[in-house]
């Protein structure tokens, strides 16, 4: 099955030739998007940040 070229798709192909094909492949799928580490370091991150700003 093929996904529609939306705006978004079209700005992403124009940015990330390679990455337009491989957002459309499930087995590229982005399985970290839930990943409690993950999220963890970026929110020490944005402490960093404004810690930075701060100073």
């Amino acid at each position: 099955m093929r996904k529609l070229l939306t705006k978004s798709r079209f700005k992403l192909e124009l940015e990330f030739p390679n990455k337009l094909f491989f957002t459309s492949k499930p087995e590229f799928v982005n399985v970290r998007v839930e990943d409690t580490f993950l999220q963890a370091l970026a929110q020490v991150g944005f402490q960093v940040e404004e810690l930075a700003r701060l100073g």
